[in-house]
């Protein structure tokens, strides 16, 4: 497709063909000639703008779900942002990494081949420190983890997975499992050095520790599935899954989620020596008023007014009115 130009560039063609700078028949003997573009063998296109970019917007979807459960894993405020997707050679990948390096090797299942998933190590050793119980410390000369360090962010990489397998699952059915661990760039050749890869790159911040983490798919993994990975699949994906019989079929699960609902029924102070004293028999009066509404607790939020008294043989509740700003409460 031959290239736009913008207005500035068309205004100044026209003045320098009305001045008489540019001859038109000049142009059009050089168009006539052949069109030659500049192509290299060793770095070919595989995936387009519109691909690069849908797989970025899939991605801002991990950065939300990963970033909430890491926050609560670490008990810190974990900030997660997509920096780039770009493609080059496998290469190029293993050629970029430090070594050592946390790399895991995981599949792609029904995908056939295999991704890598780097963590660089200042920010490994930040996430060993708080779940140490430290305050994230990086250490400064990276080193290979000890089998105790493996274990420790082995529950880190779950969760990377997941929020994976999430994003992907939004145009792609898949499930990233992890297959392997290597410490050493040189040993993770999943594929050939000169197999284009798409390169994920996400900054994490987690305190004032931040790092990064790659996500290295292979074409050839993608290749099955090229064609979904277009802007114009990816909105008509979530438009489904936003679709009336999605949003039933959410409601009928949340419908055999179990709560617990109390009823206060009122409430009294005694200070300490009263209740010391208290023998069966004794009356605490209440500071509510006979035939005055009790309140309705689900979990540990008021949520409902309601009149005491019974059903048959057991005691009841008669809800009388929702209590106010219970969207926001529950928010």
């Amino acid at each position: 497709m031959p290239e736009v130009l913008s207005q500035s560039e068309i205004d100044a063609l026209l003045n320098a063909m009305s001045s008489g700078d540019l001859d038109a028949a000049t142009i059009q003997e050089d168009l006539s000639g052949p069109q030659v573009k500049p192509f290299d063998f060793l770095r070919p296109s595989k995936f387009s703008k519109d691909q690069l970019r849908t797989i970025e917007l899939l991605h801002e979807v991990f950065c939300r779900t990963v970033q909430t459960q890491l926050s609560g894993a670490l008990r810190a405020m974990v900030d997660v942002e997509v920096v780039s997707a770009d493609q080059l050679s496998y290469g190029e990948f293993v050629n970029s990494m430090p070594t050592p390096s946390l790399i895991t090797i995981v599949t792609m299942e029904p995908l056939e081949g295999n991704a890598v998933i780097e963590i660089s190590l200042p920010l490994v050793f930040s996430i060993i420190d708080r779940l140490a119980g430290g305050p994230g410390t990086q250490r400064p000369k990276p080193r290979e983890l000890t089998e105790i360090e493996h274990a420790l962010v082995q529950n880190v990489t779950e969760v990377l997975l997941g929020g994976f397998t999430e994003a992907w699952s939004s145009v792609i059915p898949v499930r990233l499992r992890r297959v392997g661990i290597e410490m050493n760039p040189q040993f993770a050749q999943v594929v050939a050095p000169s197999e284009m890869v798409v390169l994920i790159t996400f900054e994490v911040r987690i305190g004032s520790a931040t790092g990064t983490v790659s996500l290295c798919v292979p074409y050839m993994v993608l290749e099955p599935a090229m064609d979904k990975l277009t802007a114009q699949s990816y909105f008509s994906n979530l438009a489904e899954a936003s679709s009336p019989e999605m949003r039933e079929g959410i409601a009928a699960q949340l419908d055999g989620v179990t709560v617990p609902v109390t009823v206060e029924l009122g409430s009294a102070e005694l200070n300490v020596g009263d209740l010391l004293a208290l023998a069966p028999g004794d009356v605490i009066p209440l500071s509510v008023a006979p035939g005055s509404d009790a309140v309705v607790r689900v979990g540990l939020r008021e949520a409902f007014t309601a009149q005491p008294g019974t059903r048959g043989r057991r005691a009841a509740v008669q809800i009388t009115s929702a209590i106010e700003d219970l969207e926001r409460t529950f928010a």
